[in-house]
């Protein structure tokens, strides 16, 4: 399969359009990691004592709600703080890790942390290694190599910092390339640290900015794609991208550089990217309640609190010998539209699907097993759980980042 990925200047910020074999897939907008991953030197506005929490106040007056259970133990006082107990004034190191969402604030933590490109510095003081590096005996190499670091660096990396290494690793080329990234990433942290003791309340001490060249190279790593184009009109992206070793990655293990790689800068001055690609008009499509099928039926999508209910329908009225047929060649081809939403809307937990009704369990077996196809290109985890008594299919979808950020873009897109 061949994806080609749009990056461009949207409503919400830098966005990435996936195309996958020229069908857009996947909307991935960058606000959100730009939005959260901030570090700041807070100060307690105010304790709740029946929520257990307090609520900050960060930079430029934005308030931050803060758990004082799940913080427990862990609260960095740059001022005024007794070193035990939050009270109000107290100045208080802490990460944005949730932006503010319609009337619920923005949420903060004690936990601070730095990703490079192949391990995650925090304060846990202890290893992770990512659940997706599976294969026990690299697991083991990893380890080894976590003691190595921790005794060549032990003034450095001292008992109150701990190290994930990221599923990225698998594809380093070396040891080395790792054990850099890590020194780096610590290094940057303990400035960060370092900085905040001197720096004045509300203030910013790491600005957080969506690693897009890193999104690439993990999409990459992940040999999905026979070939890969990455097409974007944004400078600093291009840059980023092409001193990352997207084209020719040397840190990259020959086993993970199967991909074709090509990397385009789009000057056209006439046209934009954008309309190029048609990304409004496709946006404002897939963002609709009902969405028409090639084969003259049509979804209808209902989003709740609870759900995210999607309704198949025929669309025309089909007697006869050819009902069956039409039936499930509108099921299939739902069920790839279907996947295609899901990704490109980011819509997660529970999802039920209303296929048309089939008549024999032959033909509703295919539609499952079509529909498993497709939501295995997902990069997020999708899994089909069952068809329930009703005939109706329900499948989970990992939570990941915010369908309001896209929704946000299609609503400014409609102004427009």
């Amino acid at each position: 399969m061949k994806a080609k990925i749009v990056i461009t200047s949207a409503a919400c910020g830098h966005t990435a359009y996936i195309y996958e074999d020229e069908l857009l897939s996947e909307v991935h907008p960058f606000s959100d990691e730009a939005e959260t991953g901030s570090i700041y030197v807070a100060v307690v506005d105010n304790i709740v004592e029946n929520l257990n929490a307090a609520f900050l106040r960060g930079e430029n007056g934005e308030i931050l709600y803060y758990s004082l259970e799940e913080n427990e133990g862990k609260h960095i006082f740059i001022k005024h703080g007794n070193k035990s107990k939050v009270r109000k004034g107290d100045w208080l190191l802490v990460q944005k890790i949730k932006a503010t969402k319609g009337n619920k604030r923005a949420q903060a933590t004690a936990d601070i942390s730095l990703k490079g490109r192949y391990a995650v510095i925090n304060r846990s003081g202890r290893l992770g290694i990512s659940k997706r590096i599976t294969d026990e005996e690299k697991r083991d190499e990893l380890k080894v190599l976590y003691d190595k670091i921790k005794d060549s660096y032990a003034d450095e990396l001292t008992d109150d910092f701990g190290i994930i290494i990221r599923s990225a690793a698998i594809s380093a080329e070396s040891s080395d390339a790792i054990e850099q990234d890590t020194i780096k990433t610590l290094r940057k942290l303990r400035e960060v640290i370092d900085k905040a003791y001197s720096s004045s309340a509300h203030c910013c001490v790491h600005r957080s900015r969506a690693d897009i060249a890193s999104y690439i190279l993990d999409i990459k790593s992940k040999n999905l794609y026979d070939k890969m184009t990455v097409i974007t009109d944004i400078e600093e992206v291009y840059d980023d991208i092409s001193e990352s070793g997207f084209i020719n990655d040397k840190n990259a293990a020959p086993e993970n550089n199967k991909t074709e790689t090509e990397l385009i800068f789009y000057e056209e001055k006439l046209q934009s990217l954008g309309a190029l690609y048609n990304i409004d008009r496709t946006l404002s499509v897939m963002f609709g309640r009902k969405i028409y099928l090639k084969s003259g039926g049509y979804l209808v999508v209902d989003l709740t609190e609870a759900l995210t209910v999607i309704d198949v329908n025929t669309g025309k009225d089909v007697k006869g010998s050819g009902l069956s047929g039409h039936i499930l060649k509108t099921n299939n081809e739902a069920a790839e539209l279907i996947a295609r939403l899901l990704r490109i809307r980011n819509l997660s937990g529970i999802i039920i699907i209303d296929f048309i009704n089939m008549k024999d369990h032959e033909s509703e077996e295919k539609a499952v097993l079509n529909l498993k196809s497709f939501i295995a290109r997902d990069h997020r985890k999708c899994f089909f759980v069952d068809m329930t008594e009703l005939g109706l299919a329900e499948l989970t979808r990992q939570r990941v980042g915010s369908g309001f950020l896209l929704e946000n873009l299609l609503t400014n897109t409609n102004n427009q």
